[in-house]
């Protein structure tokens, strides 16, 4: 797991990430791999990309590669002189759906769910792949109706920088899944990838979770959520991002990945869900993209001797 963190000021662009991986062994238990990894990568001297979610996958020979190696693949392939950050973003992720087999792997999760449900004796009534999902209705011996999805782990990546022009973008690309524009020229805030959830309380006042309880559940019955979520801005802290300076964006950024960081070392999860994953974690690495001198590392973790 991951937490990416993009600033947009009038001064520049901040972007910010954690160094921890984590993968899931044969016996299924996720751990933590490794606390030096690299998830900001640079397209060219004004574009940066941050990566999260699945952090390597096999491409369709069956060789395993990192994320990264797939960024870096489609630079190397690609013109990127006159592209704008809109075009790399969409190419990007062409480049990624095309590489990651995930309708395979949802296929065989499919047919595992199946054999593990007559294992235990169950009856599996229903299993339909919608999108990059598969809906599940499975009758327990006990005669209970259990229903429920399978997803498959996306890869997220949040792509920010200056267009020739001067003008700037940010967008988040989720593959299986869509591109969204996060951020306009002009437009400054805060987005993030990863394990946002500590992120949304302090900014946004909540997190997605809470559509979940059954109080909200009851009042999306009768209330469109698109609503809900407007009547919800409310609680959002009334930043002023168009007057923050770029060391305030490296000041925010940086306050968020630690606080997150903390609040994983002592919580697991909270009370409806719990047993979350400590996910963020080990040095952060900070760049800053302006118009003037494009990018530019404030800190990246360098390979050094360790003392034990």
């Amino acid at each position: 797991m991951t937490l990416i963190i993009n600033v947009t000021t009038p001064d520049g662009i901040v972007m910010a990430s954690d160094s921890r991986q984590t993968q899931r062994n044969n016996k299924q238990i996720t751990r933590i791999s490794t606390n030096s990894a690299y998830k900001l990568f640079e397209v060219d001297n004004r574009i940066i990309i941050g990566t999260a979610g699945l952090a390597f996958f096999a491409d369709k020979t069956g060789i395993q590669k990192n994320v990264s190696t797939y960024i870096k693949d489609y630079c190397d392939k690609t013109d990127l002189e006159n592209l704008t950050v809109e075009d790399i973003a969409v190419g990007i992720h062409e480049y990624t759906n095309d590489n990651y087999p995930w309708e395979q792997q949802l296929d065989m999760s499919a047919q595992q769910l199946k054999m593990d449900a007559e294992r235990n004796g169950a009856e599996v009534l229903s299993i339909e792949k919608i999108n990059d999902s598969v809906e599940f209705r499975i009758k327990q011996p006990s005669g209970k109706i259990e229903k429920g999805h399978l997803n498959i782990e996306p890869v997220n990546l949040l792509i920010s920088g200056y267009n020739k022009d001067g003008t700037s973008e940010t967008y988040e690309i989720r593959s299986p899944g869509r591109i969204d524009k996060k951020r306009g020229n002009n437009e400054y805030g805060s987005t993030w990838v990863g394990q946002g959830d500590l992120v949304s309380r302090m900014i946004l006042g909540y997190d997605g979770k809470m559509l979940n309880l059954p109080l909200f559940q009851k009042t999306l019955s009768t209330v469109p959520q698109e609503e809900v979520l407007r009547q919800l801005r409310g609680i959002e802290y009334n930043i002023p991002w168009g007057l923050l300076t770029l060391q305030d964006g490296v000041d925010i950024a940086v306050f968020l990945i630690k606080a997150t960081s903390m609040i994983q070392r002592y919580a697991d999860g909270v009370n409806m869900d719990n047993g979350d994953i400590q996910g963020v974690g080990g040095p952060i690495d900070v760049a800053t993209i302006t118009k003037e001198n494009g990018i530019q590392w404030v800190k990246q973790k360098q390979i050094s001797y360790p003392e034990f």
